[in-house]
């Protein structure tokens, strides 16, 4: 275990960081709702070391192939996990400049996992290779009163930068997951489409025939002001998202919420499948991230509380 890890009870906290040793803390911080399930990584672009790992609960094992020829627990699982597209990336650049913690220098790192709420949080200041200083908070959560839902928000304050900060928030469909033959693609990514402010990846295990939409919307502010600004909209054979950005100076602070839907074919017809995905990140936005926190917490109390209950309930039986 890294020596930088101190937890109690209901917090694990990571206070350094050392970028040739993220394997451990990926897997530690990871959060899990009971239908999604998402590791420790960083939503930035990161050149070093690191175990991607984005999941959905489903049953979607096979009766007629042959579980031996299958990389296990990606493919061929009854109730268990199975990686999907990865829904946590935001690309960040400073001009041109893109934010790398394995290339920049980072200055009072801490990552923290708040088990009472359910929440990811992580804080650094980076300065870039060019001198670029800024101050980096971000949130994470998989909702527990929307299990289909996620959401981030990513904010960056300009300590000594006058330029151009972009997020380029996206889906991403190319999982780098093979059979154990080395030459065949676990996924099949089926469509992605970006419209003016939802965007969606829609694919579908090789074997087994299993569905999942993954759709992703967002909101920008600069200085707690809503920014209604055109984004770029990307959309490639395996990725889908947005390009969008605001000018800023020494003090600004800029912030990205990114909202996420992940739905399957278990729970959701096909035909709908890309429909309701898409609608239901348009909904989490409309609700806002304040909203979406405040009902996840609850959810979570409600369920640490019954928990208490049946376990209280235990001991006196």
């Amino acid at each position: 275990m890294n020596d930088n890890l101190n937890s109690d009870p209901w917090y694990i906290v990571e206070e350094g960081f050392l970028c040739d040793n993220p394997l451990d803390p990926d897997t530690v911080f990871c959060l899990d709702n009971g239908y999604l399930k998402q590791s420790g990584n960083f939503e930035e672009y990161y050149s070093g070391v690191t175990l991607p790992g984005s999941f959905i609960a489903g049953k979607i094992k096979s009766e007629n192939i042959d579980q031996s020829d299958l990389t296990s627990g990606n493919d061929v699982a009854t109730d268990k996990y199975v990686n999907t597209p990865t829904w946590i990336g935001i690309t960040v650049r400073l001009n041109e400049e893109k934010l790398d913690l394995a290339v920049w220098e980072v200055l009072n790192f801490k990552r923290t996992v708040n088990l009472h709420e359910g929440l990811l949080e992580r804080s650094f200041e980076a300065l870039s290779p060019k001198g670029h200083h800024i101050q980096v908070v971000v949130k994470r959560f998989l909702s527990m009163a929307e299990s289909e839902v996620g959401a981030i928000s990513y904010s960056i304050k300009s300590l000594n930068f006058t330029g151009r900060i972009s997020f380029m928030p996206v889906i991403e469909g190319d999982l780098m997951l093979t059979t154990q033959n080395g030459s065949e693609p676990v996924w099949n990514v089926l469509q992605t489409k970006t419209r003016h402010d939802v965007a969606h990846l829609w694919t579908q295990t090789r074997h087994t025939d299993f569905h999942i939409c993954t759709a992703l919307t967002y909101e920008i502010f600069k200085n707690n002001e809503y920014l209604n600004i055109n984004p770029i909209k990307i959309e490639k054979e395996k990725i889908a998202g947005f390009s969008v950005g605001a000018d800023v100076k020494t003090g600004d602070t800029i912030r990205l919420y990114k909202y996420l839907s992940i739905m399957n074919s278990i729970n959701h017809s096909r035909t709908e499948l890309t429909e309701l995905a898409c609608i239901l990140a348009l909904e989490a936005k409309q609700k806002g991230w304040k909203k979406l926190f405040e009902e996840h917490k609850a959810a979570m109390t409600e369920k640490m509380d019954n928990s208490t209950s049946i376990n209280a309930d235990n001991l006196e039986g």
